[in-house]
């Protein structure tokens, strides 16, 4: 009897533990999926304002302080260019989208002016075959 108790208990521990495992293996490859798409959505917003500037080189570092999901379920970057906190933007990435930023910012004036003209922007598919065709 007592033998009995002892593997039920061994068996409930070991199911514990195993589950317990699984779990969090789910929870670290979600988090490392999250942060790979920070990270690439980091860098599309990089790229679109640095290659959609009026005068080349003028956006030299993006930085971004926040990152958060809106009401709207889209992905809300903040941020500011060139180390100066003034000069923010906010970049979305909207579910119609599938969460891939596509040009959608909210600028201040300051960086506003640094970028060309609305009908004159580039999307990020743009861009991507323009630098693909100038390593070409």
């Amino acid at each position: 009897m007592i033998k009995k108790k002892t593997a039920s208990i061994l068996s409930v521990i070991l199911c514990l533990i195993i589950t317990g495992s699984y779990f969090k293996m789910k929870h670290d490859e979600r988090e490392r999926e999250k942060e790979s798409y920070i990270k690439e959505q980091k860098e599309r917003i990089s790229l679109y304002l640095k290659y959609n500037t009026k005068e080349p080189n003028t956006i030299k570092k993006v930085n971004f302080t926040k990152v958060e999901v809106g009401p709207m379920g889209d992905v809300i970057f903040d941020g500011y260019i060139n180390g100066n906190k003034k000069d923010e933007f906010v970049a979305y990435s909207p579910p119609e989208k599938n969460y891939q930023f596509e040009g959608d910012l909210i600028l201040n004036d300051a960086v506003d002016r640094l970028l060309k003209p609305s009908h004159q922007l580039k999307s990020f598919e743009e861009i991507e075959k323009e630098l693909k065709q100038e390593k070409h």
